[in-house]
């Protein structure tokens, strides 16, 4: 396992990740001076965001399933913990985008030989809802 997001495993094969991102940050406010350099006042963490992307083979390894999963917690909107292969809690992160482009040369279908993804996280202020963590507990042992 690399990483852990919620019920998603992501790992060697079938669905892996080759590049990790982290950007992290801080607010400031501008008070417009005249005259003098602008003085800023801090006014807290800025936006935390994981980009992870990888490829996969679906014809061959098969990853489709895993990036159903993934499509299908983007569009639930619930905040999912992640994990990295330390055992790291990163965090509760938002799926904020899920970017597909597949390889259609020497393909002889719509899927491609190889599926390039990437996945754009948001942390979260707030874990996941109680119905949520659930849901995720039993995807995971089911």
């Amino acid at each position: 396992m690399l990483f852990q997001l919620g019920p998603l495993t992501i790992s060697v094969m079938p669905f892996n990740a080759d590049k990790s991102k982290r950007v992290s940050g801080a607010d400031f406010a501008v008070k417009p001076v005249v005259g003098a350099q602008q003085p800023r006042e801090f006014m807290g963490e800025a936006d935390e965001k994981i980009t992870l992307s990888g490829t996969i083979f679906p014809v061959r390894f098969g990853g489709l399933d895993e990036l159903a999963i993934l499509n299908a917690m983007r569009a639930s909107g619930e905040p999912q913990i992640l994990i990295r292969n330390d055992g790291a809690n990163l965090g509760w992160f938002l799926v904020e985008r899920v970017e597909e482009e597949a390889n259609l040369a020497g393909s002889m279908s719509a899927v491609g030989s190889s599926l390039r993804y990437t996945i754009e996280l948001v942390k979260s202020p707030n874990p996941a809802s109680v119905d949520a963590i659930i849901a995720t507990m039993i995807q995971l042992f089911s």
